[in-house]
């Protein structure tokens, strides 16, 4: 261990300054993937445009960054609906509902060993974090999910999707700072502010049976050179079809 009166702090005030930044994507990068959005049903109209922006560079981010996206935000703003959105994107994916009790129960790798294995090749989405409930196990209080997550980041080798309507605080509350550490390191952050989209009358992002059929459509769009990317990237110019 290095002593501290022997640490060279130029040197490390250096070494700070000289590492690079995350690359961002260009304008016309960001432009392709809300042509993407708007395609798959996740619309400027229905999300606003600021969060349609946001959503917009966060999915432009994650083509030429190695991470996911955390998504947080009250209650119906569309969250859920973002990655389904998203999903084809990043195939073989794992969509896991935390707020089913029978899929959150696959956390546990004790129970799923095997779907374990399998999820940490693919990319996985985890909707609904903190909807879960924690398990006993012989009198001792386990956050399978949370255990995931601290897998996911040792050994996934795709991208991780969160979403939630946990601030980082809560988060760090209930599963500890271990796991916001985490976290911050295997996604992007997308704060979507909108209303509820699930109020009565109003405008709603595209449906499930939408999803499914855009999904059974291949779109035209370019290969990706992140082997992560497996299926695609963006619309070419032009935008959506």
């Amino acid at each position: 261990m290095t002593s501290l009166s022997k640490l060279d702090i130029n040197s490390v005030a250096r070494e700070i300054a000289e590492t690079p930044p995350p690359a961002e994507p260009s304008p016309e990068l960001t432009a392709k993937a809300g042509a993407y959005l708007e395609r798959r049903g996740w619309t400027r109209a229905v999300a606003g445009e600021a969060d349609f922006a946001a959503a917009s560079l966060a999915l432009a981010q994650c083509s030429v960054q190695r991470r996911g996206i955390f998504a947080f935000g009250a209650y119906g703003c569309g969250k859920t609906a973002f990655v389904r959105a998203i999903r084809p994107l990043f195939e073989p994916v794992h969509f896991v509902p935390l707020n089913d009790p029978e899929y959150a129960e696959m956390m546990d790798l004790d129970l799923w060993p095997n779907w374990n294995a399998e999820a940490m090749r693919c990319s996985v989405i985890l909707d609904d974090l903190g909807a879960e409930s924690a398990i006993t196990d012989y009198g001792i209080k386990r956050e399978t999910a949370a255990e995931f997550v601290v897998r996911y980041h040792r050994q996934g080798a795709g991208r991780l999707f969160v979403t939630t309507n946990l601030t980082g605080e809560q988060i760090a509350e209930r599963y500890t700072a271990r796991l916001t550490s985490r976290i911050k390191e295997l996604c992007i952050p997308l704060h979507l502010k909108g209303s509820d989209k699930r109020r009565w009358g109003g405008a709603k992002f595209g449906s499930e049976e939408k999803f499914r059929s855009l999904d059974s459509k291949p779109l035209n769009i370019q290969a990706s050179k992140h082997p992560n990317l497996q299926t695609s990237k963006l619309p070419p110019d032009g935008g959506a079809a």
